[in-house]
């Protein structure tokens, strides 16, 4: 296989591959959008792009029945240690990307600029995700009633894929409760009808497939057919661009005690808390918005008219 060729199995062009914009993005480029960089997964937003996504995230702060103010904004570095006790990195080791940097006290001889043998592994890395935040909070205590959160924040995953939609760096936008087990499930479920009429109230199209992340830590790649069989992940799935059979663009997900268990959360007399989240990828969301309701932002729905 060529290098083209396996530029192009990536889902974009060869041009893509090199950090050109392809087909799709240069249709964003010319709306108004966003700006390409020099690298795939890597895209600027304009004003227009983000005056859109503001009136989206007063719109997901509306359908919050937990009546949020808005979300809690998290930096988009972890504490590397809160990663780690996730096991995230056991899950999606190609994925997680790390922070390096001197040591503090390391002498420059000059202007000479150290070369990357000399850089540490810092005690924070990339964000994966928003809701890994949530259970440090949480960690080595007792839940006496269920609790809430609504967070957002950048989040950073190592693809390097030129499709578009498959960005590195991005945003996420999370419902979370961490509770009992039958109310970690019974939550989930009335995100999932709640963002079916959400979705259907922004004019987007959207079907609920399932579908399987290897949550559960080191083993968790082999429980995939599992994971379907007990409903723990559902995607909401739509088209984000033109020819385009169906992008992932927000989940709802189950973990079940597996973050209860690492974080040392129990829940009231019920053992081990459980956890669920509904899961938002906010340029995902926009791209669908864009794809099924063009350039003007006045033709777009009223829910998303300030």
């Amino acid at each position: 296989m060529t290098e083209t060729t396996a530029i192009r199995d990536q889902g974009g062009t060869a041009a893509a591959g090199r950090g050109l914009p392809d087909e799709a993005t240069e249709r964003l480029v010319a709306g108004g959008w966003v700006l390409p960089t020099a690298v795939p997964g890597l895209l600027c937003h304009t004003a227009k792009f983000e005056t859109a996504l503001a009136r989206l995230q007063a719109a997901l702060t509306a359908a919050d029945p937990a009546a949020s103010p808005g979300p809690v904004w998290y930096p988009p570095v972890a504490p590397r240690a809160d990663i780690d006790r996730a096991q995230y990195a056991e899950s999606f080791p190609h994925l997680l990307g790390s922070v390096h940097a001197l040591e503090a006290g390391v002498e420059l001889d000059g202007l000479d600029v150290p070369d990357d043998s000399a850089r540490r592994p810092a005690d924070v890395v990339l964000a994966p995700a928003v809701c890994y935040g949530v259970y440090p909070v949480l960690a080595d205590s007792v839940v006496d009633e269920p609790v809430f959160f609504d967070v957002a924040g950048t989040c950073y995953r190592h693809e390097a894929s030129s499709e578009l939609g498959r960005y590195r760096s991005f945003r996420m936008r999370e419902f979370v409760t961490v509770c009992g087990a039958e109310a970690a499930l019974l939550w989930r479920d009335s995100w999932i009808t709640r963002c079916e009429q959400f979705f259907g109230e922004l004019g987007l199209t959207v079907s609920v497939e399932p579908a399987s992340d290897p949550f559960f830590g080191p083993g968790g790649r082999f429980m995939k057919t599992s994971q379907i069989q007990q409903n723990l992940k559902f995607e909401f799935v739509a088209p984000v661009r033109a020819g385009d059979p169906g992008t992932a663009i927000a989940s709802a997900n189950c973990h079940k005690e597996h973050l209860g268990e690492r974080f040392a959360i129990r829940f009231a007399d019920d053992g081990v808390a459980h956890s669920s989240c509904m899961a938002f990828g906010l340029e995902r969301t926009m791209l669908a918005l864009i794809h099924a309701h063009g350039d003007t932002l006045a033709d777009w729905p009223d829910a998303l008219v300030p």
